[in-house]
């Protein structure tokens, strides 16, 4: 049986001597992996002690000062995002502030409140320039109010680095009316606007104010709605018609088809809708004949105003003083009564109280009485919640 032993190679032999040079090899090959294995580990600290990296390392800040020196702070992100105001921007917070300021008193008292809303104001044309604006603001009312919006139209003139803004009914507005140039107010445009900054808060048919009609179609019966302030009517074909002839205007409005309704006549007298859809295509300061197309009765209240649970139509007369009562006008062949708590309107010993249809005779051409109880003009003294200041914003 041979033997479980290899045979050791004798120290002569050939076989002793390829066995020799073979370990040598190896043990060269095994030196060097040794050497290269040490170099990489040497150069992976060098690395990390030059130039950390990895995820548990955070970038290096920018050197700072020498030691004891005040520590280098980065601006603040407030102050790095912060951009200029755009002049339409200050604009619209100028006639925020004027219209309170000018209107706020008079908003309180028409609303029954101790505090108003920020008004809601709409550019609405600029010259060729943008150094004029002929523009809309509003004051809302509560949400549980029925009145009309306390609203007016403006005008601004930027002047250098500030604005100069004027509400309807000011002295300065009836100057740029004047001032203003052909691009952003026409000539039949202006005549008219001329003519309602200088009516009287109390206009008075008698004294050559045109005749006014009932605002829905000839013939047909809708029902009056007592409301704060002013008349609402319902019914017919829902189609609200201007009840004189005049320019229109939209108020706190974001699309040509909605909108508190303003119709300027010739004589400076203004007729208002409001909670109207669907409203009538034609632009903003052009002509419409008395009868015309303004819009249907609905439930849009862009303006503000309590939540309206049927389609109206809200009617009112508005001088640039602000609204007035409709108590005493002949309007649509009948004498309007328009006292708190109680409205009604009678013809020819007829009376027909809020709640019952209301039959449209269109214009009646006989003298119409003088108001019995006119509106006398909104107190227009400062508000005394509205930050002082002139008219002027920087832009």
């Amino acid at each position: 049986m041979p033997s479980r032993h290899r045979k050791v190679a004798s120290p002569g032999s050939p076989r002793s001597g390829r066995l020799l040079l073979s370990l040598v090899n190896r043990a060269g090959a095994a030196g060097t992996a040794v050497v290269i294995a040490v170099g990489v580990v040497l150069a992976a600290i060098v690395e990390e002690k030059v130039l950390p990296v990895g995820p548990r390392h955070r970038p290096v800040a920018a050197p700072g000062p020498a030691r004891g020196g005040a520590r280098h702070t980065p601006p603040s992100r407030s102050k790095q995002r912060h951009k200029p105001v755009s002049p339409t921007v200050l604009l619209d917070r100028q006639v925020q502030k004027l219209a309170l300021h000018r209107r706020g008193a008079a908003a309180r008292s028409e609303y029954g409140v101790r505090t108003v809303a920020s008004p809601v104001v709409h550019q609405s044309r600029f010259d060729k320039k943008r150094m004029w604006v002929l523009g809309t603001e509003a004051i809302p009312p509560p949400d549980d109010s029925t009145a009309m919006p306390e609203a007016s139209l403006f005008l601004a003139h930027a002047t250098g680095r500030t604005w100069k803004a004027a509400l309807a009914g000011s002295p300065d507005f009836a100057a740029m009316v004047t001032e203003a140039p052909t691009s952003i107010l026409s000539a039949g445009e202006r005549t008219t606007l001329r003519k309602f900054a200088a009516a009287e808060s109390t206009p008075d048919e008698n004294a050559g104010g045109a005749p006014l009609m009932l605002p829905w179609a000839i013939g047909q019966s809708w029902t009056l709605v007592p409301t704060d302030r002013g008349l609402s009517f319902d019914g017919g074909d829902g189609r609200v018609l201007a009840a004189s002839a005049g320019r229109v205007y939209r108020l706190c409005s974001s699309s040509p088809d909605r909108g508190l309704v303003l119709v300027i006549g010739d004589d400076g007298t203004a007729t208002e809708y409001y909670q109207l859809d669907r409203l009538t295509e034609v632009p903003d300061g052009e002509r419409v004949r008395q009868g015309d197309y303004l819009g249907h009765a609905g439930t849009d209240q862009p303006c503000g105003g309590g939540q309206a649970s049927r389609p109206l139509v809200r009617f009112g007369l508005r001088s640039p003083d602000g609204p007035v009562s409709l108590d005493g006008w002949r309007i649509g062949g009948w004498t309007v009564h328009d006292a708190p708590g109680e409205a009604f309107a009678e013809r020819e010993g007829v009376r027909v109280q809020a709640g019952n249809p209301l039959l449209n005779f269109g214009v009646d051409v006989s003298p119409s009485p003088s108001p019995s109880k006119p509106k006398t003009a909104p107190d227009r003294s400062p508000d005394p919640d509205a930050v002082p200041g002139g008219v002027d914003a920087q832009t």
